[in-house]
């Protein structure tokens, strides 16, 4: 038994001797560069490309049996541009093992790896690889019939000591649509690579694009690999990217986790997220399910609270100058993600921004359209904390206000021709939204109770409703965008009641002008997609009432004197019927306002004018009427009214009398100029009712009888009564010198 057990030996040991002195052999007397052509003919025949061999083909014996190739290129076969190339790649198994009939991968290195893909209206470079012909492609049943399994067959290699991927690069262009993408200094090491076992891997890359968008990615994690149930986990994840070009100074980003995707299961998930941008901190999970049919998004973020202009330096961006200097230092952001299949919903959502908090639902409700919803609900914020501080530095002068004999249209900036709206991504949006504020302050005015409803489909855009209570009144808007066609039309309707019209004023205008109880009805509608092309196509009305208000820095009443005093300079012998001339002139009114108990007026908007039809008003002491325009852009207007004032006199021939006034000027101008009376027609009134005050004198001297005589025809009859009177008297002398 021993002698057979020494003999097997000694034959078990000759046949090893054998198989290195074999393997020795074939690496030390095979030179393997010998099979280039044949290489290269195998090439064209069953890959269509043209592979040229440059570098040497090498074996390694001990303590690796391995081969190892030098530099390579490969060209689609009747095509000079180079497809792709490595300068080294090598492939080697530890020897003892296969001896034994096992397979142990040492090691796979790739070295230089450089693929240039191209694509144009054609196709891509890379599509005409492949077997020349479908004769030359193998057939399904052979390929699975050597593909069965044999006792004789070596084990599967189930571990790579290590795999090494080096000074890669990858270009993909595309001459159409001008899309040039390199992504290089391509890296990955993994070692102790198995299936069975968790494995370590590091890898990085270089991303540039034709936008000079650039990003560095370095990855560090630890790779599970579960084939059987198509499970791939990295875990744990560490991930660094700086992203530049989008910004100043490039973004630092940092995302540490665990990624898994189980495709069996149809889902994917992202766990114990970190996601560091800058100095923001966000954390969470999230989990999408149903990956190849309607996606269903689970999940949570939730950042720390963060300053935003710390953000914004840190990239390199200039920060927000506010009026309030801790503003924007205090946000963050609640989200939990949830909603139906294929959308991609946050709910709840809350949004903190210093003191001001927005809470609801928002989201894309179907990830084919991307439609987006929202139902937001701010409590309160004071939007003059985050406008910047007001400048000392001298004030501009007013546009449209004219200087040096200029007109003001002449000041004024040309309105832009460029186009205004983005037709084309307006007409894909869809959109249902909710929003409500408790309320919003700005420049002295509170708007509370706000609710806007809003939706968009098709190129059709629609403020369904909009309404907020303020100033001891209330708001509504309506609005419609129509994008469907190149030609956008804006429509709206306003409606506002019983607001005190003070602030408005004040705001709009930066002077203190008017006040009152203002409602307001009105309708606009404008056409185009430039500035100009929408301010020049402008139409709409507006019916407009105040009441209990005051024009500030014009006193009406005191215009009507002033052209009163001056007519009657001219015509003296009418101060009698109007009391207080004792000095020779009425008194003007210590207030330099116009008291206003109720105006109401309409007004066109038309060929870039407001045209005043009509306006009425009650004053204090009198009433007005008339009509006029303001320039829409320069601010210039012109009223004509006709004034009433039954409280300066009572005498019949005045008391009802209309006084004609001109108010014109510019809004941004000085009140005190605007209004004057209008003299040529002072002097026609005046001389009218001294016309009249003379033929009622001569009348009551004569006593003619009648309303309807005109001065000349009661002077007339006057002097044909005096001239029989003058008669009668000589008739009268000449009978008495006769009965003597």
């Amino acid at each position: 038994m021993a002698r057979f057990l020494k003999i097997g030996l000694i034959t078990l040991t000759v046949l090893l001797l054998l198989a290195v002195a074999a393997v020795v052999a074939v690496t030390q007397l095979v030179d393997p560069n010998d099979f280039k052509p044949q290489i290269t003919e195998a090439a064209r025949e069953q890959g269509n490309v043209d592979l040229r061999i440059e570098g040497d083909l090498g074996w390694t014996f001990w303590p690796s049996l391995g081969v190892s190739i030098g530099r390579t290129e490969v060209r689609p076969v009747g095509d000079d541009a180079l497809l792709a190339a490595i300068d080294s790649a090598a492939v080697s198994v530890a020897v003892l093992p296969l001896l034994w009939g096992e397979v142990q991968m040492d090691g796979v290195t790739l070295a230089g790896l450089d693929a240039d893909l191209v694509e144009d209206a054609n196709g891509g470079n890379w599509e005409s690889l492949g077997p020349a012909s479908s004769d030359d492609a193998p057939q399904p049943e052979a390929a699975a019939a050597g593909n069965e399994p044999t006792g004789d067959e070596l084990a599967i290699p189930v571990s790579i000591p290590s795999v090494s991927i080096t000074d890669s690069r990858l270009r993909y262009r595309n001459t159409v649509d001008g899309t040039d993408i390199v992504v290089d200094q391509i890296s990955l090491n993994a070692t102790d690579v198995t299936l069975d076992a968790p494995f370590p891997v590091r890898a990085g890359l270089r991303y540039q694009d034709q936008a000079d968008m650039r990003v560095v990615l370095d990855l560090d994690t630890v790779v599970s690999l579960n084939l059987d149930q198509s499970i791939y986990r990295l875990a744990p994840l560490d991930m660094t990217v700086e992203l530049a070009g989008v910004t100043s100074k490039p973004i630092p980003v940092r995302v540490q986790g665990a990624v898994e995707a189980a495709l069996d299961d149809d889902r994917a998930s992202v766990r114990d997220l970190v996601l560091e941008v800058a100095n923001m901190v966000a954390r969470g999970s999230v989990e999408v399910s149903q990956l190849s049919a309607r996606p269903l998004i689970a999940g949570a973020l939730k950042t720390d609270s963060f300053d935003a202009n710390a953000l914004l330096e840190a990239i390199g961006e200039t920060p927000i100058e506010t009026a309030r200097q801790d503003a924007l230092s205090r946000i963050s952001l609640e989200a939990t993600l949830s909603g139906p299949e294929n959308s991609a919903m946050i709910d709840p959502l809350v949004v903190r921004i210093d003191d001001s908090t927005v809470k609801g639902r928002a989201g894309v409700t179907d990830l084919d359209t991307t439609a987006l919803s929202f139902d937001l609900s701010l409590d309160a914020i004071t939007l003059d904390d985050y406008l910047p501080a007001e400048s000392d530095s001298e004030e501009a002068m007013p546009a449209g206000v004219a200087s040096n004999n200029e007109s003001p249209e002449a000041l004024l900036p040309p309105l832009s021709t460029e186009p205004l709206l983005p037709l084309d991504a307006l007409r894909e949006l869809s959109l249902d939204g909710v929003f409500k504020a408790g309320s919003i302050s700005y420049d002295g005015i509170t708007l509370s109770n706000l609710a806007m409803t809003s939706t968009a489909s098709g190129g059709l855009l629609e403020l369904s409703s909009f309404s907020a209570e303020g100033l001891e009144g209330d708001m509504r808007v309506s609005a419609r965008l129509d994008a469907r066609t190149d030609t956008p039309v804006i429509t709206s309707k306003q409606t506002i009641s019983g607001m005190q019209v003070q602030p408005l004023v004040q705001m709009a205008m930066d002077d203190d002008l008017f006040t009152g109880i203002l409602d307001l009805d009105g309708t606009i509608e404008a056409r185009g997609n430039s500035e100009k092309a929408l301010f020049d196509s402008t139409v709409g009305t507006l019916d407009i009432s105040l009441a209990r208000g005051t024009v500030r820095g014009v006193n009406l009443h005191n215009t009507l004197v002033g052209g009163i005093n001056d007519m009657l300079g001219t015509y003296k012998a009418l101060s009698t019927l109007i009391p207080g001339q004792e000095s020779g002139k009425l008194p003007a009114a210590l207030s330099r306002d116009t008291e206003v108990v109720q105006l109401d007026a309409r007004a066109r908007l038309e060929d870039k004018v407001a045209n005043i039809d009509n306006l009425n008003a009650e004053l204090s002491d009198g009433t007005i009427t008339g009509k006029g325009f303001l320039a829409l852009r320069s601010e210039q207007f012109d009223l004509k009214l006709g004034m009433k004032s039954p409280r300066l006199t009572d005498n019949p021939y005045l008391k009802d009398q209309t006084w004609p006034l001109r108010c014109k000027g510019n809004l941004q101008g000085d009140a005190a100029d605007w209004c004057r009376h209008d003299k040529d027609g002072f002097k026609a009134i005046g001389k009218s009712v001294a016309a009249r005050l003379a033929t009622d004198k001569i009348k009551d001297k004569y006593g003619i009888e009648g309303e309807g005589d005109t001065a000349e025809e009661v002077v007339k009859d006057a002097a044909e009564k005096k001239a029989r009177e003058e008669v009668n008297k000589k008739l009268e002398e000449g009978l008495q010198k006769l009965f003597k």
